[in-house]
């Protein structure tokens, strides 16, 4: 076979980013969107709206070691198309639904769609097409994340306004299929021995900096294995997971109401894009540290940098410092997102990784389903959010020390 100029592992990057630009957002950054015309229509609280969100997400913690194992032996691109379907016509149905109630039962079906079709099969395709640049390949590909929040908030607002929530659903879902399978169908490659070809930097023995190190260790671990199980450096890891989840969702949860009621709805939503917009940039370079100096590197910054948004929030009264808190967040938020399956990816093999990163996802979950609720009834209990604050700064810097120990101590099983 004729090699191409370009490593078609490329190609797997950009297809994964329109992915996860198309069907992420739909279910996190632009669900809410449709809250105030829903609410109005059934004539429901905000809170019997945001029951349908947390089924979403809650769906995640149960079905994501059964996902990433089945996408890892089964045929990865028929569950994949399966998936999408099943996403977007779930979606389209809210168009549909004549209550609340109804609402809820397809909440699941798109907790179903979202968990198969996002972040667990593009790590898994990242895993399998990069051993060198696995950072940068990764970061690049959830991008698509915030590139895709950024661009369907300001497409579906208009629409809701002229059109109706129920159209706009129908219209979303249509999105979905037209871009999305045809990508999954034809872009896509499980593995690159599909096509005769290696992952990315398989060859590349020589290695210069720590991070390549980390992954010829990864590489050695194809021959010896660190097998899953209940081991310490797991029960470290999975905390770590559901931690990374508390402190990341409860931020995004939170900030908006309280940069709002500080600042105001103007000043609130420009200190919220600017975190939104330095996220994009920040899974990036996260990827790149991750790549050049290693995992217990990039752990470590992200999740000091999450300690300092924290921190600085306290003071977020001052609009300067709100405005360094969202850049601060935007830098290290990525954490949650382009670190768990790097983390799992320098731990265990590449056989043992569909396994693992299943059960790491579906903890990340799990502290996302609960992050904002902790936060709030925090700030509720104590009647300060000083208080919410300072408990996730804590919460951060646990998330680094537990998943650098769970790296160290993994390595003593190599």
């Amino acid at each position: 076979m004729k090699k191409s100029k370009v490593f078609y592992g490329w190609w797997i990057v950009l297809g994964a980013a329109i992915v996860l630009a198309v069907m992420g957002p739909a279910s996190v950054a632009v669900a809410n969107l449709f809250q105030l015309p829903v609410t109005e229509e059934f004539g429901i609280s905000n809170s019997q709206f945001a029951i349908s969100n947390s089924l979403v997400l809650g769906v995640g913690i149960f079905l994501s070691p059964i996902i990433s194992k089945k996408l890892a032996t089964g045929n990865f691109r028929l569950i994949y198309s399966i998936a999408v379907i099943v996403y977007a016509l779930a979606y389209m149905g809210f168009g549909f639904a004549p209550n609340i109630y109804v609402f809820y039962l397809l909440s699941l079906l798109v907790g179903f769609g979202y968990t198969t079709t996002t972040i667990i099969p593009v790590s898994m395709l990242m895993n399998n097409w990069f051993v060198k640049k696995r950072g940068l390949a990764l970061s690049l590909s959830l991008s698509g994340l915030g590139i895709g929040g950024v661009i369907f908030s300001q497409i579906l607002t208009p629409l809701i306004n002229n059109v109706g929530w129920r159209q706009t659903y129908l219209i979303y879902g249509v999105i979905m299929l037209v871009v999305t399978l045809p990508i999954v169908l034809f872009v896509f490659k499980p593995r690159p021995e599909l096509m005769n070809l290696k992952a990315y930097g398989t060859e590349e023995l020589n290695v210069s900096n720590k991070g390549d190190k980390e992954q010829t260790q990864a590489k050695r671990k194809q021959a010896t294995g660190t097998k899953t199980g209940i081991t310490p450096f797991f029960i470290l890891l999975m905390l770590g997971a559901v931690l990374v989840g508390l402190v990341n969702n409860g931020g995004l949860g939170q900030f908006p109401p309280v940069l709002n009621s500080l600042h105001g709805a103007t000043q609130g939503a420009l200190i919220i894009s600017i975190y939104s917009a330095v996220g994009i940039a920040g899974k990036i370079i996260l990827g790149n540290i991750n790549d050049r100096y290693g995992t217990v590197a990039s752990t470590i910054y992200a999740s000091v940098l999450l300690v300092l948004t924290y921190l600085v929030m306290i003071f977020a009264g001052n609009f300067v410092l709100a405005i360094i808190m969202a850049i601060l967040f935007g830098l290290g938020n990525a954490i949650g997102t382009v670190s768990p399956p790097l983390i799992t990816s320098a731990i265990y093999s590449a056989d043992d990784f569909p396994k693992a990163y299943g059960y790491v996802q579906s903890g990340v979950q799990l502290g996302m389903t609960v992050g904002s609720l902790v936060a709030a009834s925090i700030a509720d209990f104590t009647g300060t959010y000083t208080v919410s604050w300072i408990f996730l700064a804590i919460a951060s810097a646990l998330v680094g020390l537990s998943w650098v120990a769970a790296y160290r101590t993994s390595q003593k099983h190599v």
